[in-house]
């Protein structure tokens, strides 16, 4: 059982080093709006892959099939739809308009809002499921693992995602206390091009095929 837990621990960190349109979101979301933020988008983006891991273990994947373009289609699109809004949002704004306020508190509707758009990003992303995918078929074929054991796999994974995500929050916060606005809004802008362009890819990907 051991084994498991670790096994999962070090895929997680795997995941974790991918950079990808989160890593862009909770840079964005830790700098605009400080460290409790960033950290309820973590929650959300946590709980996004425990869903997809879950729905894939138990035998969804069929959606990511031969039959399933259609599927495919209309998830790239809302999902890379969805990157391109998050994205251009550093830009409707000026760095000057922002508040750069280290863990600024906000209200639990503010921190559901975050937790919600942390669980969209995620989870209309089709390349979540196809890493996840590739997990399950791992735990499930080339592990002697039982049942408890893949949900200690899981459980390992998942919960490095969030701790490393939560490093990343911590780290992109804590940098805003020795730049000034012009840099960290340059910065911002970065990261809302980063998530423009894996939208962009992600709608290529719709129209082209996965």
């Amino acid at each position: 059982m051991l084994n498991a837990l670790l096994n999962g621990i070090m895929y997680g960190l795997i995941l974790a080093m991918l950079i990808g349109p989160v890593f862009f979101a909770l840079i964005r979301t830790s700098i605009d709006k400080g460290f409790r933020s960033g950290a309820y988008l973590a929650i959300g983006i946590a709980l996004s892959d425990a869903l997809a891991a879950t729905v894939v273990y138990f035998g969804v994947s069929r959606f990511t099939g031969d039959d399933s373009a259609l599927f495919e289609m209309y998830l790239g699109w809302v999902g890379g739809t969805l990157m391109i809004a998050f994205g251009v949002a550093p830009f409707v704004k000026g760095a000057a308009e922002k508040k750069y306020l280290p863990n600024t508190s906000i209200n639990r509707a503010e921190g559901l809002r975050y937790i919600f758009e942390g669980l969209l990003l995620n989870l209309l992303n089709p390349f979540v499921y196809i890493f996840w995918l590739g997990v399950v078929g791992y735990v499930t074929v080339s592990t002697d693992y039982t049942p408890k054991g893949h949900f200690l796999f899981f459980t390992g994974a998942i919960a490095t995602v969030f701790l490393t995500d939560l490093s990343k929050v911590y780290v992109a916060n804590r940098i805003t206390d020795y730049l000034n606005a012009r840099i960290i809004g340059l910065i911002d802008k970065i990261a809302g091009l980063g998530l423009m362009a894996f939208g962009v890819r992600l709608i290529v990907y719709a129209i082209y095929g996965f």
